[in-house]
């Protein structure tokens, strides 16, 4: 009985072990994806509009 309960209470530990990395790791390359996204995004958009964002110089004639 003990050691089923052991058992039981050490697959839980695993279980919860393996959530918080596999968590943490889709995070981290969940931020740095969505990073390069909003370069992307951003220089769409400075193309579609045809003004530097920064200083909204326009740059078609």
């Amino acid at each position: 009985m003990t050691s089923v309960l052991l058992s039981a209470l050490f697959l839980l530990l695993v279980l919860l072990a393996g959530f918080a990395a596999g968590r943490r790791s889709g995070r981290s390359s969940g931020l740095q994806e969505g990073r390069v996204m909003s370069r992307i995004e951003l220089r769409e958009e400075s193309l579609r509009k045809g003004a530097c964002p920064i200083c909204d110089k326009s740059y078609l004639h």
